[in-house]
């Protein structure tokens, strides 16, 4: 007891002998990026978790993201069993690990957990936490509108609207999150202290137009880095960092934050994002509507209704000319999925483990069928059957009509988020387990099963809609390969990885065309007849980095796609021309859904659903 004792005394005393140490102090212990289901992730924790527990130096504890490596199996459940040993409270956020790959759609998280967010207050000051996705598709972090106006609330009902306050956030409060801007007009007239972040995986101190930014190590072992955590003293004036390493029984300060009443409104800015180029585009916003959640999916157009799905729980159906809301129905889980028509049907797939049939006239529920996990998934409808897959790992097949399943198939070690696609009764996807399926359309018996052969769930060809023509499918993946796969037994026909492609993919209407898009402005279309990887144009579009899972889609010669940064892109297809661009957000373009030629709907992670028109110049 009395060793324990000396070693507590010297840790808090050590970086502060020049000055008198305050008698009431209060510690907290920050962890994060713990990444379990990596090799190391699950004991790194439990040793900093017996090191928390044995040494009791905190109050309460702080988890800020990445709580696993993938939200898949039992990695959040096994997180959770471990911090639940702790025997202090603990506040916890996701990252981006557990939100953008997630089997549960991020359900997995709120089940365990509850609210992804949190507000608490401990002696004088305020934590607020918050995460920043993203959610489901590939892009930079974008805080949720609905976290804005929440912390908006919570700042304007303040007892004393000086408290000191920390952010808690997975990303850093910069460009790294698309709408960062959104939330810094909104909290820089208070007293913060500090953005508490991790994702970087190193203690590193940053300025966020003024605001410190404090980034926390990962509680991982990786290379000569052992395993560890942040230890934090909260003193009146002042807050001391320390990285502490369980297995060396050592503490370190590196860092010492003062506190106090600061205003950082008159701060540098960083660059907002730029819409001047829309002036000059010859693009028209016919009209925008915000559905006030983000959304993951693209608009699904029926003759003159468009109709939209949100994360919360949400389906829209529109007016096309005006967009107008002819009706809204909600559900009680997020929503994914892109709907599909036929007919007076719509049907989509929800987090709540139900696939649903709307009638399109009136948004009223015509069926809805519950399953075994949550329905990520895009469905297919093709000769009145559904076709669609789940995060359990599970493709269906269902009767239209009715809802009733015809057959399942589970023999996948993945969930399934695509749009699959079906040519001579071959129903074709991927799913996270690294592998890309055939099954028969009719019977749902595996046909084939292709693999590239590189380990890592995260290089799976998961998130690509595919597509087909001329005996052949083309995939691509995070692996940055492009691959062309006979139809009729799955052999590799070719597999070229020198354009570092991504998610981005798409085919003519007519057949004869696959287009994709590499990670660094280049837009190329290859012959899909050719049994060889045969280029017919490529060109610079100018979009800098990006890797938007927003697939390429054509209509009557021109080929439209998005951005991660909010760009929405019109090329000739035939050439390779541009046509125009033209920024409609500040965040993640889903897939396009062109209209004709000249008009186009979009779908974004703000929450908005608008229709372009480009007027001709000419």
């Amino acid at each position: 007891m009395l060793l324990r004792f000396l070693k507590f005394y010297l840790l808090v005393t050590s970086f502060a002998w020049s000055q008198v140490i305050d008698s009431t102090f209060i510690t907290f212990t920050w962890m994060s990026d713990t990444h379990i289901g990596t090799k190391t992730g699950a004991e790194d924790l439990r040793a900093v978790v017996n090191d928390i527990k044995t040494e009791r130096f905190a109050s309460f504890a702080i988890i800020s993201g990445d709580i696993s490596e993938l939200d898949a199996g039992q990695n959040l459940p096994l997180a959770k069993t471990i911090l639940d040993s702790m025997d202090i409270p603990y506040h916890i956020i996701p990252g981006n690990h557990d939100t953008k790959w997630s089997s549960s759609g991020g359900a997995m998280f709120s089940q365990l957990w509850g609210p992804d967010r949190f507000n608490f207050e401990i002696g004088e000051y305020r934590f607020i936490g918050f995460h920043q996705g993203p959610i489901m598709r590939m892009g930079d972090g974008y805080i949720n509108p609905d976290d804005i106006v929440w912390v908006e609330n919570i700042l304007s009902t303040l007892t004393d609207p000086r408290q000191k306050i920390f952010i808690v956030m997975h990303y850093p409060l910069d460009p790294a999150v698309d709408n960062w801007y959104s939330l810094m007009e909104i909290i820089k007239p208070f007293n913060i202290q500090a953005v508490l972040h991790g994702h970087g995986h190193s203690n590193k101190v940053r300025s966020f137009e003024g605001l410190p930014g404090i980034m926390s190590r990962s509680t991982l072992s990786r290379g000569e880095q052992p395993r560890g955590y942040t230890l934090v003293h909260l003193y009146p004036d002042r807050a001391e960092f320390y990285e502490r390493r369980p297995d060396a029984d050592s503490s370190r300060h590196w860092y010492t934050l003062p506190l106090g009443d600061f205003d950082t409104s008159d701060s540098l800015r960083l660059e907002l994002p730029d819409y001047s180029e829309n002036n000059l585009s010859g693009v028209k916003l016919v009209w925008q509507i915000s559905t006030g959640s983000i959304i993951t999916s693209a608009a699904t157009l029926d003759k003159n209704h468009v109709y939209v799905s949100n994360i919360g729980g949400s389906i829209y159906a529109l007016d096309l000319e005006t967009g107008e809301q002819l009706w809204k129905w909600n559900g009680s889980g997020a929503i994914h999925s892109t709907p599909a028509v036929n007919g007076s049907r719509l049907v989509f797939g929800s987090v709540d483990s139900t696939i649903s049939c709307l009638s399109t006239a009136d948004g009223k529920l015509k069926w809805q069928v519950t399953t075994t996990g949550p329905v990520l998934g895009s469905p297919l409808i093709h000769k009145h059957r559904i076709y669609i897959g789940s995060g359990d790992g599970i493709m269906r097949s269902l009767k239209l009509r009715n809802g009733r399943i015809i057959w399942e198939y589970s023999n996948i070690d993945g969930y399934i988020e695509t749009r699959p696609v079906l040519q001579n009764e071959r129903l074709m996807f991927g799913a996270w387990d690294g592998s890309f399926y055939a099954l028969d359309a009719k019977k749902g018996k595996l046909l084939w099963k292709w693999s590239a052969g590189k380990p890592g769930r995260l290089y799976s060809p998961a998130a690509c809609w595919p597509v087909a023509a001329h005996g052949k499918v083309f995939i691509v993946a995070p692996d940055r390969a492009m691959t062309s796969i006979s139809m009729s037994d799955g052999e590799t026909i070719w597999r070229k990885t020198g354009h570092q492609v991504r998610e981005m993919i798409g085919i003519s209407e007519d057949g004869e065309t696959v287009f994709a898009r590499t990670m660094n402005d280049t837009v190329f279309a290859i012959h899909s007849k050719s049994d060889e990887f045969q280029i017919k144009w490529s060109m610079d579009a100018g979009y800098d980095y990006d890797f938007a899972p927003s697939m390429m889609m054509e209509k009557d010669g021109n080929l439209f796609f998005g951005t991660k940064d909010g760009w929405v892109y019109c090329i000739d297809s035939l050439t390779g021309e541009l046509i125009w661009r033209y920024r409609i957000s500040d965040g993640l373009i889903n897939t396009l859904t062109p209209v004709d030629a000249n008009m186009v709907l979009s779908t974004a992670a703000d929450g908005k659903l608008s229709l372009l028109k480009y007027q001709r110049s000419d």
